[in-house]
């Protein structure tokens, strides 16, 4: 079985040919790990990390046929940022390793998946801590992975702190994914990788960091030099490749829309949220997702409630486009729902889409991890990174090429520090300067 064999089994494709892994994933399972990995979006990064790491740990379909590589740690550990990139990693994971018949429980000498966020039960049983010796992947938010990390585990007894502080330190892959949305964990994951390396280990460790927006300057810390480490990106002959310019070269018109919020009164908030609800209906494609992207909860649901202010009675799930009475269906993304209402939110966003269209309104919740595509997308001034991952989010596979591409919209916010929360007025102030140069979201024009 080669390593093209073992992606299409992954994805129970092995009858199509045509789908195989780009030309970084290949080299990501045959060459020595680097220690940053930058790509663009929706080019599977996450599967590209784990498929090559279950390569490299010699795991094929059903068993373990190969020596392990010496460089690959057992423990394979997916620290994210966000419960719901967990959520969708975890699920991703388990369907790969199910795939591929070598997922197991702790003692059966497979490989396990553990979840690991408040509530789960990798975090109250901690079964995978019982077997150090087995291969594993432990998926969970930075919470929780670092806090063990730092023998401070949230969750759990204090008795058992030496316990998982010496199993996330030796024989143990971390693996950094969304690096952009980390906050104070990246410097944390930074310096902690430091040490490991300064410091003698039972068995030896690494990490690696992963965005489509990664920064060196991120990654640096007093003993931890970002310029020595070693940077996977697509090659210059990779970026040639067909496949891959569909996605790097996919179209996206980048305007900016004419009005913008006064300021965060209500009764300003409730005007700009109408004058953007209508702007939305206007530039709505029947058949199509449009994506409406926005920095507070607040605002997207006062969006969300001007959207569907035009529904029927008994009907406001849904709103009508025009005098055609074509239903639109209007979706709420964001945070602060149950996690049963969140997932049943989320499971709409990849249903079919109905005749008249989806309008998705959402936050920040949207910019990573949530596998979607849309035809047009409006979003709000955020600094540049979660800029790039919101483009992201449009367009994605290059589906709207032939029909002459998507349109992006771009809401300026008021340059003061209420209009700007939660981001930092001089973070917008930087994103707006590279907006007013641009016409252009694809990949490919992108500074």
């Amino acid at each position: 079985m080669n390593y093209g064999d073992f992606f299409r089994r992954a994805f129970g494709r092995e009858s199509e040919r045509d789908f195989q892994p780009f030309d970084y994933q290949r080299r990501l399972a045959a060459d020595p790990w680097p220690d940053l990995l930058d790509v663009p979006t929706g080019m599977g990064k996450t599967a590209a990390v784990v498929l090559a790491w279950l390569w490299k740990r010699g795991w094929r379909c059903g068993a373990r046929e190969g020596v392990p590589d010496a460089d690959t740690p057992r423990r394979l550990v997916y620290c994210l940022p966000m419960r719901v990139l967990v959520e969708q990693t975890y699920k991703n994971v388990e369907g790969w390793l199910n795939s591929l018949q070598i997922v197991g429980v702790p003692g059966e000498r497979k490989v396990s998946v553990h979840l690991l966020m408040g509530g789960s039960e990798g975090v109250e049983k901690a079964t995978w801590a019982e077997y150090p010796e087995e291969d594993m992947i432990l998926i969970g938010t930075q919470d929780m992975l670092l806090s063990r990390a730092l023998m401070r585990g949230y969750g759990m007894s204090r008795y058992q702190w030496p316990v998982h502080f010496a199993w996330l330190h030796n024989d143990a892959f971390w693996v950094f994914d969304e690096v952009q949305l980390m906050g104070p964990g990246l410097p944390t994951s930074a310096q902690l990788e430091a040490f490991r390396r300064e410091l003698p280990l039972a068995a030896a460790s690494r990490s690696l960091w992963v965005s489509a927006t990664l920064s060196r300057d991120w990654i640096g810390t007093v003993d931890l030099n970002a310029q020595a480490l070693t940077l996977l990106q697509l090659s210059p002959e990779e970026r040639q490749d067909r496949e891959v310019r569909k996605l790097r070269e996919s179209v996206k018109r980048l305007k900016r829309v004419s009005f913008t919020m006064q300021s965060t009164s209500k009764k300003d908030i409730a005007s700009y949220a109408a004058t953007l609800g209508e702007h939305v209906r206007h530039v709505h494609q029947p058949g199509n997702t449009t994506l409406v992207i926005l920095n507070t909860v607040e605002r997207a649901q006062a969006v969300y409630r001007a959207l569907r202010s035009d529904a029927p009675t008994g009907k406001r799930q849904k709103v009508s486009q025009s005098s055609n009475s074509q239903n639109i269906e209007i979706v709420l993304v964001h945070s602060r729902f149950r996690g049963p209402d969140r997932r049943a939110q989320e499971a709409k966003l990849s249903a079919a889409v109905p005749d008249g269209g989806r309008i998705v309104v959402a936050t920040q919740a949207i910019e990573a991890g949530v596998d979607m595509t849309s035809g047009t997308l409006l979003t709000e001034l955020a600094p540049w990174s979660s800029l790039v991952q919101r483009f992201g989010r449009c367009n994605r596979y290059g589906e709207c090429n032939e029909n002459g591409g998507a349109d992006v919209f771009w809401i300026d916010v008021p340059d003061d520090k209420d209009a700007s929360r939660p981001y930092e007025p001089a973070a917008l102030a930087t994103a707006r300067d590279k907006l007013h140069k641009l016409k252009s979201a694809s990949p490919a024009d992108l500074p």
